[in-house]
């Protein structure tokens, strides 16, 4: 009887984790991000756009850091942090990466990739709530001229955040190009890659 009773626990707790995991965080219809502590130029430029189709090879790309990734792909540790929405408190512990990818030469880009992913106990602990991924690109005094703000995803998700995809441009200045994470409106994490002539 303890076995069926504890089995019939243990099946409530995955519907309950389950059914969290795809909660709303119940988001304005949109959290600004905060700038604080990035030099931004007099002229910068913030475009939204919503992203290009997300492909199961670029989902594989995000992935926790592959030491076999060549090229212009790199990953960050995301430190741990706590934060709140509408009185509910979220712990995020270390184990997540925010990976960002650059595929194109010199300041033609044909394509720019970020995301979030857990590995460990991280995998099942972390909830990331109104979240955003950006492109940012700094010209070589390092101040900020355009930024590529991705789509606010107020879903909750467990262990991961939403891929976020650019297609071609062409960048007016050499400089560098990094993707940074927001969650709640703060920044959490940055990844960067140089674009060099």
């Amino acid at each position: 009887m303890r076995k069926i009773i504890a089995v019939a626990m243990a099946g409530i707790s995955a519907v309950a984790l389950l059914a969290a995991s795809a909660s709303s965080a119940q988001a304005a219809e949109d959290i600004p991000s905060d700038y604080s502590g990035e030099a931004l130029a007099d002229d910068v430029v913030i475009d939204d756009i919503p992203g290009d189709a997300v492909t199961a090879e670029d989902e594989k790309l995000v992935k926790a850091p592959n030491p076999m990734l060549r090229s212009a792909t790199g990953s960050t540790a995301i430190g741990s942090f706590s934060y709140s929405i509408g009185g509910a408190t979220f712990n995020v512990p270390t184990g997540c990466f925010l990976t960002h990818s650059v595929k194109g030469s010199g300041k033609k880009i044909d394509r720019q990739i970020a995301g979030v992913d857990c590995v460990g106990p991280a995998v099942l602990a972390t909830r990331f709530c109104n979240t955003r991924l950006e492109f940012h690109y700094a010209n070589t005094a390092g101040k900020t001229y355009k930024i590529v703000r991705g789509p606010l995803n107020t879903t909750c998700k467990t262990g991961t955040v939403p891929v976020y995809k650019v297609g071609k441009r062409k960048l007016p200045k050499y400089g560098k190009a990094c993707a940074q994470l927001f969650v709640n409106g703060s920044r959490r994490a940055v990844q960067c890659h140089f674009i060099t002539k």
